[in-house]
């Protein structure tokens, strides 16, 4: 802002009267402009006000595309082909010994055995595939564990199958034994009983048929059935022949 003088200071041993009226024209030209400059700087100011934004300006999201690929199958492939598989894909390959820990130094001595993504999935281009793998060397001693197992197994049911036949063959022999004694056990009965009827038959024919008269030669004693006793002793006598004739 502009700085103004007294007369006195500003015409220094002048003349008053003379310089009252110059001065005062400036000093109301000075004002004047002053207010104008204060003026057009209020104006500008208002008009810059009212073309700043209100609010926060709202930042545009760029949406970024990110490329995915399909993970491919790499288990059981030595470590040094499933690698380059996947490293051809752009995929960052991590594997680990996650049977025994062991560290990895050539790897085509060690055979993937789990993926992480799976086969099939979708995975971002650039992205670690975790992969476990075991030695070679106890995948072979393991294959040769299983196969003797698996021998043992057939060995072992074999045996059981042997067994059973064996055990099978011995009650079946058991059961023909035990049915031809029980035949044979049935066959004798019924011999027996058929005897029984015969010689019960012959009885109740004797016991019909007339007496006969037989002469008593030497004291021998006469049967019922005409049997001839060879002893003059009758305990027992006829026993078989119908009893003493009478």
């Amino acid at each position: 802002m502009p700085r103004f003088l007294p007369p006195s200071q500003a015409f220094p041993g002048g003349n008053m009267k003379e310089n009252t009226v110059p001065a005062m024209g400036r000093m109301k030209a000075s004002l004047a402009l002053v207010l104008l400059t204060g003026l057009m700087l209020t104006g500008c100011g208002g008009k810059q006000a009212a073309t700043q934004p209100t609010g926060t300006p709202t930042a545009t999201a760029v949406s970024q595309t990110t490329e995915t690929v399909v993970v491919p199958a790499v288990v059981n492939l030595t470590l040094d082909k499933a690698k380059e598989q996947l490293e051809k894909l752009g995929f960052t390959v991590e594997a680990v010994d996650s049977a025994k820990g062991k560290s990895i130094i050539l790897k085509s001595n060690w055979q993937v055995i789990s993926q992480d993504p799976a086969n099939g999935a979708q995975a971002a281009k650039g992205s670690t595939v975790h992969l476990g793998v075991k030695n070679l060397d106890d995948v072979a001693a393991e294959k040769a564990a299983a196969e003797k197992a698996a021998a043992a197994k057939v060995a072992a049911e074999q045996a059981a199958a042997a067994k059973a036949s064996a055990e099978k063959a011995a009650a079946d022999k058991a059961a023909a034994d035990q049915a031809a004694a029980a035949k044979a056990a049935a066959d004798q009965a019924a011999r027996d009983a058929a005897a029984k009827a015969a010689a019960d038959q012959a009885a109740q024919q004797a016991a019909k048929a007339p007496a006969v008269t037989v002469p008593n030669v030497g004291g021998a004693i006469i049967c019922s059935d005409g049997y001839v006793w060879p002893s003059t002793t009758r305990q027992g006598a006829c026993s078989k022949h119908g009893g003493i004739a009478k």
